[in-house]
């Protein structure tokens, strides 16, 4: 840089060439040095962009304008791209998403987990979601304002709390159009406000379930504890007049400030307690799934077959394995895996999911399968009658699996560990935390969020004594 060249500083527009993505969604670009994290941008782009914010080595960006386009381009198929907070990808072609999304998640393993670039599966492909569009069998959507300015949808991008109006979204299957604005006019039409913390209001949430098996569909509404519950009387019958799919109808009430879409009372359920979904094993048999108000189920149907069928195919179970499958859930990837094993064991923190597994275990007549309500590091330790596994699975929440629960894990030595995880930087945390007790053997990345920067990894590790 010659003497008379003004440093760069905040606010100032500067010219960069898009060269990858990074984990995120952010394009990076080079500019005098310092590496430039953009927004809104797809590899091979050339564009002017603003800087945000400034560091020693690097800067972070938005773009302002596409001087070259790219060839992975691609007109975005949804009217709220850009300005919705959700999909961060629509504006690239699907085969780029899922080329760029194994990249991320390969780098990342090598930065922070010290995996082998040889390690089967980090060839930096992901395999890709059988639906690109209409992939989703849940959707939340908030409510923001009171009357005629009551708005319901996603929060709009770069804000916690301003939500941005949506009527209908391609990434929900096209029977689901359409419905949340007819909840959003009737409840608009009540004069009844939504809900802030400390300053009262009423409706909260509303959660869309779709089954992509049996084409049922389940609605949950989720209001304050007020006493505005008559509101909502015709509302259920409304919408069962204009989607018949609508089998199920719920209404939960939920007191604590955290913004989550789960009730922490059920009130009422109109017609079914739950909808079912199926998910078909590589043998031709299927495992069905009820999903009630609140249960926790893979996003992406048809994804989730894919990625636990990888995931059996990884494990590689025999019929004398006993298995321990880790926040369980509803049953997930324990039930899908139970008939190739001798016992499947699952472990929850949630009486209402151990509860749910149970149910799903009997629906499938899997009478090799046990779920307790129970954690591993707790002081009050599980049950002694446990038989030791040979496999473990842990499907942690995106924080990955607790310190003092992955201490536990590699205290038993099972044989094999297969983690799934929707976060690659804390499974290659994780990862490095376990080295010298076991290594990555296959690994295995499948894209459940097409258009969004999220993915999940499968990872088998053994037991290198």
């Amino acid at each position: 840089m010659s003497s008379e060249t003004k440093p760069i500083q905040k606010g100032d527009t500067v010219e960069t060439v898009i060269e990858s993505l990074a984990f995120g969604g952010r394009g990076i670009g080079r500019y005098e040095g310092l590496t430039l994290f953009v927004e809104g941008v797809v590899p091979g782009q050339t564009v002017l962009c603003e800087i945000t914010k400034l560091k020693k080595r690097f800067a972070e960006a938005r773009r302002s304008e596409v001087i070259n386009h790219a060839e992975a381009e691609k007109t975005p198929a949804c009217e709220y791209f850009g300005t919705c907070g959700g999909c961060l990808h629509q504006d690239m072609n699907y085969e780029a998403q899922v080329y760029w999304k194994g990249r991320q998640v390969c780098e990342t393993l090598q930065r922070i987990g010290k995996i082998p670039e040889n390690t089967p599966g980090m060839d930096d492909k992901a395999q890709p979601s059988p639906l690109e569009y209409g992939y989703r069998n849940k959707m939340e959507f908030s409510f923001h304002g009171i009357g005629d300015s009551l708005k319901l949808g996603f929060k709009l991008r770069g804000s916690e709390r301003e939500v941005l109006n949506i009527d209908s979204c391609p990434l929900l299957p096209e029977q689901c159009a359409g419905l949340p604005k007819m909840v959003r006019d009737y409840c608009a039409g009540t004069g009844i406000g939504s809900y802030l913390h400390n300053r009262g209001g009423y409706w909260r949430k509303l959660v869309v379930r779709f089954s992509h098996h049996s084409g049922e569909m389940m609605v949950h509404l989720i209001t304050a504890p007020a006493k505005s519950h008559h509101a909502i009387k015709g509302l259920g019958k409304l919408l069962s007049e204009n989607f018949p799919q609508l089998k199920s109808f719920a209404h939960s009430t939920r007191k604590g400030r955290a913004d989550l879409a789960t009730g922490e009372r059920l009130i009422s359920v109109t017609g079914q307690e739950y909808i079912t979904e199926k998910l078909s094993r590589a043998d031709g048999t299927a495992i069905n799934y009820r999903i009630t108000p609140n249960a926790f189920f893979q996003t992406n149907s048809k994804g989730a077959e894919k990625l636990y069928r990888k995931s059996v195919e990884l494990a590689d179970p025999k019929p004398d394995d006993v298995v321990w499958d880790l926040f369980c859930g509803s049953g997930g990837i324990g039930l899908f895996m139970a008939g190739d094993v001798k016992e499947m064991i699952g472990i929850e923190v949630s009486a209402e999911s151990v509860e749910s597994a149970k149910e799903n275990a009997k629906l499938n007549g899997l009478d090799n399968t046990r779920y307790i309500v129970g954690n591993l590091a707790s002081a009050k330790g599980l049950p002694a009658d446990l038989t030791r596994p040979n496999i473990i699975i842990v499907d942690p929440p995106r924080s990955g699996v607790p310190e003092q629960s992955l201490q536990k894990i590699i205290e038993l030595g099972t044989e094999k560990i297969l983690y799934i995880s929707c976060n690659p930087a804390t499974l290659a945390r994780d990862i490095a935390k376990m080295e010298g007790r076991y290594r990555l053997e296959r690994f295995a990345a499948v894209d459940m969020f097409p258009h969004t920067a999220h993915i999940e990894s499968i990872a088998l590790l053994t037991k290198t004594g």
